[in-house]
């Protein structure tokens, strides 16, 4: 459970504020020069004071710090991918895809099984559009699956390994398999790299992190494949970066690409028709977009096509990467806030308590500039202290959430993020601090 390692890392904050701060005091002691230089002796024991007597209130400070990095850098680091992947994983106006053959009649009305043993073009043709005219670049693809060929056989040896080690994985889900010639007609529309097959040969197409590392390991195997009495053996070691349907994330779990005599039209599952508008206008573009959508939703009780789009992921995608990025500001200004506020108050009462204390660094013959010096580290460290632990631990809880999110947010798009991240904690961190240091240079100063 994720809740452990969560409860394990509050713990071990509180044992490191409990015991650090002692410490720190210990080895400055040690270092005579730096300790007895100016006030950096008053300095320090007031901090450590400070720690041991609110261990438990600097805790819940650093994991709120912790928190609001991170729901700040994965939320901008998930925007930025999102804006990203449209240009690469959306990169056609339209989409269409259709399951072939359909048998059941409990799910699908008689009109709809009729309608499955025609192609996506004939279908669109007899709604009335004119495919060829409306539509250029047009590109179709036909999916396959085979009852013999399910994620259990198609990872081979690596099935006694992976049952134990990803119990939860779909080992039963038939295998999507597709033509070599039709996989490079849609890469060269997709700007994707095209490839060559020998006819005992297959490679995996996939962009879906967590079960590309988990099907790598079946390649390396080297699995074969037997289709249609045809036994086919892995071209790589790896998967190949690719994709086939379009979509705003990386998504695709893994299609089988196969020579062309490997697999025959009787065990065709799913069609795709993708292509892009006939118009250059982006007035006619939307136009034909609102065309084409309404007759596939009007139409959707008599066929079994689904609809997408550019425009449509689009959408869909700034909405969702909207409510992310407002979701991760408001937590993370929030929890911000009140860590910078309850350090604020806590020092400006400590400021407040320690009145005589600084006067009485007046008497024995500290200068103004001396004291306010002192001040200053003194505020700094305490305000400082909670964040660099938290951001210690950020380091760690980032690369967590990402791998989380994986196919919404990528680890390449973490650095412009962070620097994100570190403008807003430092704007808010910053101003609290300085509020701290005036107010408390005022409170102190003397009457």
């Amino acid at each position: 459970s994720i809740f452990v390692p969560m409860g394990i890392g509050a713990v071990s904050t509180f044992f490191v504020f409990w015991s650090l701060s002692g410490l720190l005091l210990k080895i400055f002691i040690s270092m005579k020069n730096t300790y007895y230089k100016g006030l950096n002796s008053f300095t320090l024991r007031q901090f450590s004071s400070k720690i041991n007597t609110m261990t438990f209130s600097m805790t819940i400070i650093c994991l709120m710090l912790f928190i609001t990095i991170c729901v700040l850098s994965s939320a901008m680091s998930m925007k930025i991918s999102m804006t990203n992947n449209l240009k690469k994983l959306a990169p056609a106006d339209v989409q269409i895809g259709k399951f072939i053959n359909v048998t059941d009649y409990e799910y699908y009305s008689e009109k709809q099984i009729e309608d499955s043993k025609i192609s996506i073009y004939d279908t669109l043709e007899k709604l009335g559009y004119d495919v060829d005219n409306k539509l250029k670049d047009i590109v179709k693809l036909d999916v396959y699956n085979f009852d013999n060929i399910d994620l259990k056989t198609s990872i081979g040896s690596y099935y006694d390994i992976a049952k134990d080690k990803y119990p939860l994985m779909p080992y039963n889900k038939k295998e999507s398999i597709v033509k070599i010639s039709d996989y490079n007609k849609i890469a060269k529309l997709f700007r994707l790299k095209e490839y060559t097959l020998n006819d005992d040969e297959y490679f995996i197409v996939a962009n879906y992190s967590e079960y590309v590392e988990f099907r790598n390991e079946g390649l390396k195997a080297h699995t074969i494949l037997n289709i249609n009495e045809k036994e086919l053996k892995p071209k790589y070691d790896s998967c190949v970066e690719g994709f086939i349907a379009m979509n705003s994330t990386y998504s695709n779990m893994g299609v089988f690409v196969v020579p062309d005599n490997a697999v025959n039209d009787s065990m065709k599952k799913y069609e795709y028709l993708t292509a892009n508008y006939n118009v250059t206008d982006i007035n006619e573009k939307n136009l034909s977009e609102k065309e084409l959508s309404e007759i596939c939703k009007e139409n959707s009780n008599n066929t079994v096509i689904d609809f997408d789009s550019k425009m449509t992921i689009k959408e869909n995608s700034i909405g969702l990467g909207a409510m992310v990025t407002f979701i991760g500001l408001y937590l993370g200004i929030i929890f911000l806030i009140s860590c910078a506020a309850i350090l604020a108050l806590k020092e400006l009462s400590e400021s407040s308590d320690n009145v005589e204390k600084f006067n009485m660094l007046r008497k024995i013959g500290v200068d103004e500039k001396m004291i306010n010096k002192a001040l200053f580290r003194q505020i700094g460290i305490f305000f400082m202290f909670p964040l660099l632990v938290a951001i210690i631990h950020s380091v760690f809880g980032i690369q967590f959430a990402i791998t989380i999110m994986s196919g919404l947010a990528s680890k390449k798009d973490l650095l412009p993020s962070a620097i994100a991240t570190v403008i807003i904690i430092g704007i808010i961190y910053g101003a609290y601090f300085l509020a701290t240091y005036l107010g408390s240079r005022n409170i102190i100063k003397e009457e």
